[in-house]
């Protein structure tokens, strides 16, 4: 075993007698007709560990997302004002604000109701980007968002939970306009490592899945690279977020990355 899997064994094993029984009664609620509680337990959880997420790594999202300036809307009103109509899918608590051109139209499609209170909390933080609509809905059936409608959709580790990769993409080019982008920051199977791998396997199908929702061994950055939904460009790259010392280092599980920007 490696050193990995045992200081990964060290760390967990005072938490393994607790993470069980909350594991088995999320489990009874997802198969028993209280399916809402494990949205609700994501909610409170996912809030804190993403905010620390994005103040470790802010930077380079903000690099990311500042082409995003310069991208010209097809809409002419808001072209005069250099802002853009966006979508943005899986918002959570709403920590990409930031990166939108002021006076940008802000729809989103979220899965977990339970976000929207902690969204506009946070919106209230950035008054210069003007609020559509809140849509509680899936990735893979945004029937309420019109066809050719939008100039920038984005997401955010949000790939990793939807139901289908396919079915979310089709979606997402379905409602851009022809030159349209699709920014996309999401984490994936590590590639380089055997024995992550493995801990990705086996979470994705054990308790990571049931808890969170989310598949840590996602190929998502090959299924986008196929383009088989009709991208006219894909431009991406693979690339891992820094460790911290001490606890910090089991982020290895999550950091391999892809980030990317796909043109309809």
């Amino acid at each position: 075993m490696s050193n990995f899997l045992t200081e990964i064994f060290q760390v967990l094993q005072p938490w393994i007698p607790h993470l069980l029984p909350v594991s088995i009664v999320l489990f009874v609620f997802q198969k028993f007709g209280g399916s809402h509680i494990q949205p609700w337990f994501f909610s409170k959880v996912y809030s804190p560990l993403l905010s620390d997420y994005h103040v470790k790594y802010r930077s380079i999202k903000k690099e990311h997302f500042d082409s995003m300036k310069n991208h010209v809307s097809a809409d002419l009103a808001l072209r005069k004002k250099g802002a853009l109509r966006i979508l943005e899918i899986g918002p959570g608590p709403g920590y990409n604000f930031e990166f939108y051109p002021a006076n940008s139209e802000l729809t989103v499609v979220e899965v977990n109701p339970f976000f929207e209170e902690q969204f506009f909390k946070k919106q209230v933080e950035h008054p210069y980007i003007i609020m559509d609509r809140f849509v509680v809905g899936y990735a893979e059936n945004m029937k309420d968002v019109p066809d050719n409608s939008v100039d920038v959709v984005v997401s955010t580790i949000m790939l990793c939970s939807v139901r289908s990769i396919e079915g979310a993409l089709q979606e997402i080019r379905r409602v851009l306009v022809p030159g349209g982008k699709y920014y996309y920051w999401e984490h994936i199977r590590d590639y380089d490592n055997f024995w992550v791998r493995f801990v990705q396997n086996l979470l994705s199908y054990t308790t990571h899945d049931l808890v969170f929702g989310c598949r840590l061994n996602r190929k998502t950055d090959e299924v986008i690279k196929a383009n088989k939904c009709g991208f006219s460009s894909v431009e991406q790259k693979r690339f891992r977020t820094p460790l911290q010392p001490g606890f910090g280092q089991l982020r290895v599980i999550h950091s391999a990355h892809v980030k990317g920007i796909a043109t309809k």
